[in-house]
Parts: structure tokens; sequence; C-alpha cells
């Protein structure tokens, strides 16, 4: 997820700007790049910017990066891409530390290299961060890598789509009241036009089909598609997949697989990773991506294993950074400009169902899960949209059909031995304002009149994922439940984040079940209000991680030398990390990339600037050069490539337990095609600012001169990690954090019982899974209800009083009215007791 500006701006009045109304039909046509206007964005420059008094109202530097004078010492998040300050001085009093396992000696590969990766005796602990991670690569081999990498844009899928293969076998499609149906045209998606899939592999994977060279392709075709709809109440809607035919189940270096779409690909992965694929059994866990992570029929240990990871940023929720051809195809239409999934929706009109379905069909393929364990990678997050789920009336995202693709990745990551993180990027209203929220502008979550509605839906569907996340069909890939992406802590306050925190994870872990095996490890984002200020929150809580997303470029620029540059984030991040793994429990970035600068295409928004060459309107700081040599990786020489490859290595040795943001960036119609190389995982793995084995970077931060006392891998309490005390939140801290929040920091304690409400009246949401035929029988494999708690029917589903006006949900405003839609009602939530912990699985 990442919108690059500072803070959440009103939408200005430019016409260029001026959205749909809600209830008015959307722009018609399908526009060609430039058709409206030579260049749609050039009247945006600096129109965006926001006010930074979002992030932080009194003392912008102080709050956020946690200086000297702060009473927030260290401040882990320096600085999220959404957050604005000022820049630490390179020689500012900053100690701290990362891992401590240096790199092995040029002859003798990495350290620990001998050990077996489930070995009979415990592994020697030291007093280095690093000092307890476990792999058997004996060979100490490196992923190969192609010299070249046609990255994609947007490309045609390889096989016309059907609406049997998008969608579940006779699933109905009712109309609903009050939502805005989004299934009509859904035939439109067949007509998507077939093409070739150029693109370089990049780490040796190559793939063979009738009438295409090795490398040919990237996209995936649609043989074995998941369901892309959501039934209430039933669980019974599905998709279909075709017979199987007789393939090999299982292989490692060198095997052939084949593909969903019937192509085949030969894995090269050479850190013994094992992929699997069985159509007699779709819930074999047996795969494993790499030697030294667990399979996925193994328990992931947290401390020991570490968590390689990258974002699949762009693909089910879009990002106009991330896909710029897809948002310069859409620019302009009817005067409106596309700079969020909201407007871009809009402006694809007609073309909605076809060319968001070409996009999720197109953008991430399995090749792309295959290459992720090629990589020695071993987790993906994968942002999901609220309209995955449903849509409401005046919402224009194309309802459900992400939720498909979602199914896919569920299916590839499990063939490929890959564990997901479910980061649920978007809330209703906004929960911060940014283009990655769905809407980007004023926060309407935990803000304004419709604050608290918004939340009540957010609170449904956070309730959907858990139950569908928590079968035992599913578990074991999704292992981690990230309930809400980066609200807006310095806009929303921490007292309003902290209660709909802990009414999240009650309403998950009534669900669940209490202590280790029960449920995903539950990840909370700190809100951009730095990691510290959350120790103490919910002790006790059932596996609960922190989240902090860590960058240093939406702000004052760094200056100093490339190699000054290149220590920073172990300089900033290893020590708040280690403090958090020592006070808090698990904790992961959830984001960070290779970026030391602001520079790149709408990295700060669409039409805004660079702080980095001073283009960024109201920006006063360091403006240290021209951003035209960092735009064009083709440019970089190899003392930059360097130096970023180290900047890239501080990171991952300081934050210990990452996920970069992101795995790939599509090309742009424009001048430079492969635009924004800092955030692109997969360009940099193959042209070296990534380093080709994730290890490579233990031992950075030591090898910086950055020392101190480095967490061990043991936490500090059981609970951390579903042990003994699991769910044993004290009553004071129940109660400090009460559900509806007392206020909003923008409506007082007075004025809440005012506000609109929903009502619990309405059907909880059930999300289908695929269907999976058994090879030789017309008999279906058992793929789950949607539900892991069947009989969780005692709390319905908020819905609107019917009749009933409610504000608009992205701009409702603060003004409190009298006899508003639901004001006043005390909600009944019928809740079982919390369920007792329960003893882990041996």
């Amino acid at each position: 997820m990442v919108s690059r500006s500072n803070a959440p701006p009103p939408l200005p009045e430019s016409p260029q700007y001026t959205a749909v109304p809600a209830g008015e039909p959307s722009p018609q046509g399908s526009p060609d790049p430039g058709t409206e206007s030579p260049d749609p964005y050039a009247n945006l420059s600096g129109a965006n910017l926001p006010s930074s008094s979002y992030l932080s109202p009194d003392q912008p530097d102080a709050a956020l990066l946690g200086r000297p004078d702060s009473s927030v010492y260290p401040a882990p998040s320096i600085i999220s891409r959404d957050s604005i300050g000022g820049t630490p001085s390179a020689s500012a009093s900053r100690a701290s530390w990362g891992s401590g396992i240096a790199l092995a000696a040029a002859a003798g590969g990495i350290a620990g290299t001998e050990g077996g990766r489930r070995p009979s005796v415990p592994r020697g602990q030291s007093n280095l961060a690093h000092s307890n991670v476990g792999w058997n690569n004996t060979s100490d081999d490196r992923i190969s890598t192609s010299d070249e990498d046609e990255e994609q844009g947007h490309v045609a899928p390889a096989a016309a789509l059907s609406e049997k293969d998008q969608y579940p076998a006779g699933y109905p499609y009712p109309a609903k009241k009050s939502r805005k149906g989004l299934w009509i045209g859904l035939g439109v998606a067949a007509l998507i036009v077939a093409a070739g899939l150029g693109i370089g592999l990049g780490v040796g994977l190559t793939r063979n089909k009738s009438g295409t060279g090795i490398g040919s392709g990237s996209g995936s075709g649609s043989g074995n598609t998941g369901s892309s709809s959501t039934a209430k109440g039933t669980g019974t809607a599905t998709a279909t997949t075709s017979a199987p035919s007789a393939t090999a189940t299982t292989g490692g270096q060198g095997s052939l697989i084949t593909l969903d779409d019937g192509s085949t690909m030969t894995y090269s992965n050479s850190f013994g990773g094992k992929w699997v694929w069985d159509a007699a059994n779709p819930f074999n866990n047996e795969a494993q991506c790499n030697s030294w992570t667990p399979a996925l029929s193994q328990n992931w240990t947290w401390g020991v294993d570490k968590v390689y990871g990258v974002n699949l940023g762009g693909w089910l929720n879009t990002e106009p950074f991330i896909v710029s051809s897809l948002y310069e195809k859409y620019a302009n239409v009817s005067g409106q400009t596309a700079i969020d999934e909201y407007t871009l929706s809009q402006n694809m009109g007609n073309n909605l169902t076809a060319a968001m379905t070409e996009h999720y069909e197109t953008f991430i393929t399995e090749q792309d899960f295959a290459e992720i364990a090629s990589a020695g990678l071993n987790w993906v997050r994968i942002p999901l949209a609220h309209w995955a789920i449903e849509t409401w009336e005046g919402e224009p995202y194309l309802e459900h059909v992400s939720w498909t693709y979602f199914l896919k990745a569920i299916k590839w990551a499990r063939k490929y031995g890959i564990r997901i993180n479910l980061d649920f990027h978007t809330a209703p209203g906004s929960q911060n304002g940014w283009n990655h929220s769905g809407r980007q502008g004023d926060i309407n979550f935990l803000a304004s009149v419709m604050g608290l509605a918004n939340a009540q839906r957010m609170l449904d569907y956070i309730r959907t994922l858990a139950q569908f996340i928590s079968q035992p069909e599913y578990a074991p890939v999704v292992q981690m439940f990230g309930f809400i992406n980066e609200p807006n802590g310095n806009g929303l306050g921490k007292a309003a984040i902290g209660s709909f925190y802990m009414e999240a994870y009650k309403i998950i872990r009534e669900v669940t079940g209490i202590g280790e095996g029960n449920g995903a490890m539950l990840s909370m984002h700190d809100g951009f209000l730095g990691m510290t200020s959350w120790f103490g929150f919910m002790t006790g809580a059932d596996r609960l991680a922190l989240d902090q997303h860590s960058y240093m470029v939406f702000q004052d620029q760094p200056t100093g030398t490339l190699d000054q540059i290149a220590q920073m984030p172990c300089q900033w991040w290893a020590a708040a990390t280690n403090t958090s793994s020592q006070s808090w429990g698990v904790n992961t970035a959830g984001e960070f990339s290779a970026a030391s600068n602001d520079c790149g295409l709408w990295v700060n928004n669409v039409g805004a600037g660079s702080r980095y060459d001073g283009t960024y309107a109201g920006y006063t700081g360091p403006t240290p050069g021209s951003c035209a040599m960092w735009n064009d990786y083709t440019q970089w020489n190899d003392t930059v490539k360097a130096s970023v490859l180290h900047f890239t290595k501080g990171s991952m040795d300081a934050l210990q337990n990452w996920f970069f943001w992101t795995w790939k960036i599509g090309n742009s119609t424009g001048t430079i095609a492969q635009v924004n190389p800092f955030w692109h995982y997969r360009l940099g793995l193959a042209n070296g600012w990534i380093p080709t084995d994730p290890r490579q970077a233990i031992g950075t931060c030591a090898q910086d001169g950055v020392s101190g006392t480095n967490f061990d891998g043991t936490y500090s309490s059981p609970y951390m990690t579903g042990g003994a005390g699991a769910g044993t939140i004290a009553a004071a801290q129940t109660s400090s954090y009460p559900w509806p929040p007392v206020s909003f920091a923008n409506v007082a304690s007075a004025s809440m019982k005012s506000i609109p409400q929903y009502t619990q009246t309405g059907t909880p949401i059930t999300m289908p899974a695929m269907t999976f035929t058994a090879p030789s029988a017309s008999s279906t494999i058992n793929a789950g209800t949607g539900w892991y708690k069947a009989n969780d029917a005692s709390r319905q589903a908020y819905a609107a009083i019917s009749g009933c006006a409610y504000p608009a949900e992205y701009s409702a405003g603060t003004a409190v009215s009298a006899n508003a839609c639901g004001a006043g009602l005390s909600q009944a939530i019928r809740r079982a007791a919390q369920p007792a912990a329960t003893a882990p699985p041996s």
C-alpha cells in the first residue's frame, strides 16, 4: 500500500479533480491514453499537497522522529512513507543496533549452513539478533538471474476468461437493497483478448508451451480459478476447476511444473525448495519454499524462523505509482482525473469489469509465486480491499472479483510453500485519506459523523475474513492477518484506534479460540505513532504482533555521501526493532523499500513532484539534486547499485522480520517505462540492488558499527506467541478502550450518541471457496463452508436502517445533526464468553 503524500487532503475544487457525485452514472467509454489531454496531470502540480496537521498536529519532528527532545524514543516508523517531519542528521546521536551475525568470510559462505533445518538439539543462542536463524543450504548456492528484465505493465491474459472460469457455478446474482450491484456485464471479461506475455524471468524460471518460446510468458490462464462472489449466510457458492491431467505432483530444482493455464515451467530453486500440487489432495501442505523455512505442514516458530517477505502491492488494491499504465489509460474522463481506485473505477465506466479483471489476471500470476520462492523469500503480504467482500450503493469499485484472485493466491502459495499475511488494506470511509485506502481525501473512519458507522461495517468484514482464513483448509497458508492497514494515528488519535483494535481482536479471537494453533497471528499497525507508544497496550493479548512501516523518504531528504546514507537504516531502526521484540513481542516491518529519497513517478501522489529535486509544492527542506538519474535505473553504475544494495541489506538486517514494498512495479507508458526502481524487488533482484539471497543481509548493521543489547530470539512472556497467559487482558485495559470509542478527534464525547449508526439486523457475509473436482470422479473435494465457527450466528451483521438517509461515506463532515440514522442505538452485541486458552500443539 503506498500513497505517497504526507497526509490526506480534501479534494481540490479543480474540475479535473471533481469526482462524480454518489448516485450519478460513472463516465462511460474506454478512452485511449492521451485522448482528452496531452498531459492529463499537468494541472495537478502541488494541488494535492496535504496539511501536515493530520500527521502531527503539535510537534511534527518530535512526535514522529523520536529525537532527543521527544518523549517518543525511539520511533521505529521513522518515517512511514505517508509521514512528514524533519530528518535526523546523519551525525546525530542515534546509537542503535541490529543483528549481530556477520557474513562469513568471502570464501566461507554463510555461517551456520552446516546445520539442519530442524536440528535434534536446540540451536545455540548468543546475544546477537539473528543468531537463531537456521538453514541447511550447505552449498551456499545463489539464485540464478537473467541478464534482462523486461517488466510488464499490463498485458492480456494467456486465455480468454469465461464467466464459468471466474464465478461460482450456479451462483445466483440477486439484486441487493441499498447496495450497488456491479455484476452487470460480467461477460465482458470474456472479451479480453489473449496476447503474448513478454517478460524476462529474472530468476532462472523457464516456461514451455506450444507456440511460445522459453521465458515468453508471465500471465496465468484461467483453468483453475476461484470464486469471485460473496454469498450471504450460505457458504455454498463455489467455483469449479477442471479435472486434472496425470502430471507430477511434486518436485525440486530442475523439475517440470504444470501451471494452472496448462503451460509448463522448469522450476529453478537453488535453495532446496520443493513445490507440491496434487489435484487429488488440493490441501496438501508439504511444500517448502526453501531449506531454512519450515514446510507449511510444520510449525512456524516466532523468534526462530524469520520472515523474508514481499508485498504484492498494486494487485488486488491498485495504487497509481505501482500500476501507472492502468491509470494513464483512464487518466482523464469527463474532466475527472484518476487519482485513486475510486476515481479510476468511475473513469473506466462500462469497461470496469473487463479492465480490472485483465489487471488481476496479468499483473501477478502463478509464475510470480514460483519466482518469489526461488528468490529465497518465504512470505507474501497481500493487500486486499473491502470491495472484495461487497460494495454499497455509491461505491464505484468492482465488487467481488478480486476475491477470485485471492483464492488463486492461496492455491499458488500452498503449491510453493509460501505463507500469506492477509493485509486488509482499505476501510469504508478511508482510514487515512490516502489513495491506497480506496479514495483520497478526508478521513471518515473513526472520524467525522460517519466514523462509527463505517467502522461498524469494517468489523463485519474482519469477522467474515477471520471465519474464512481460520478454516483448516486455509489456516496453514494464511498464517498472519493484518486486520486494518495504516490507520492514521496522528489524525485519529490513539484512543479511537485502540478501541477499534480491541474490538477487532475480540471478534477475531471469538472465532478462532485462544492459544497457539488457533487461528492466525494478528498484526496491528503502529498508526505512525511509533511502536513504543503501544507498549503496555492489551498486555496478555493472544498472538498480537506489532507492525511498523519504515520509510525515511516522506520527509526532509537525507543528505550526505552514498555510503553515509546507506548506513542510516541500521542507525535509525535496528535499536527500535530489538527494543520492541524485548518489550512487546512479535513485530514485523510490513513495509519498507530500497528508497533513500522520494524520486519517482507519483511516489508522492498523482501529480505531485518530489522533495529531492524541490518540485514538491510547499516543501522547504533539503533538495539534494535532480531526480533524473534516480528515476532511470539504466543510468546507475556499479557504485550506485552497491550503495542501494547496502541500504537495502541494512534495512533488512535492522528490521529482522520484513515485507519489502513491493514485488513488482508495472511499466509506465511514459518516456521511462520501468519506473520507480527503488520499490521494485523483482527488478532489483535481476540488476544488483536487491540481495539474491536475503540471508546476505545478516550482519550488515554489525558491519556498519552499530552495537548494543540484541534480541536473543526468546520473547519475554509465553502469551506473546500463544503460550501460557494468552488471552488474559486485564479488565482495566479493556475498560480503557471501550467500544464504541468515547469520542473521535473531531467529534466530542457529548455528540457521540447523536451520530449515525448501522443496526445489527443483517445477514453475515460468507466468502465462497474454490471447488476442486476429484480426479476420475464427479465428486467435489470439500473446500470449507466459509465459516470456521459454523454456529457463530448469535451476532447479526450491520445494515443500514431502511428508508433512512445517511451522510456521504467519504465526505460526511463533522456537523452533528438531529435525528441521525441510528443515533443513540445501543448495539446488541451478544458475544460469547472469551474462550479459555488451549494447550499448544505438539
